[in-house]
């Protein structure tokens, strides 16, 4: 399997922090918008266990991901 790491900002209903998180996109079945970030959703989960909430917008997500499958592309 493939794999496609990208570092995202894990948003939290407390404002105890912000932790980063590397999450694994080949195993993400969905990217959905939601307000100001997104909600990646994961085959292996169902419910609130199958998602995250996270800081970065699709468009954002889509961008760190070409940047690390296309490192040299300016």
């Amino acid at each position: 399997m493939a794999s496609e790491w990208v570092k995202l900002t894990v948003k939290h209903t407390k404002p105890d922090g912000e932790p980063n998180t590397y999450v694994n996109l080949a195993n993400a079945s969905s990217i959905f918008p939601q307000g100001v970030g997104a909600e990646i959703w994961f085959l292996s989960g169902s419910g609130e266990e199958g998602k995250i909430q996270i800081k970065e917008s699709p468009d954002k997500i889509i961008a760190l991901l070409n940047e690390i499958k296309n490192p040299n592309r300016t």
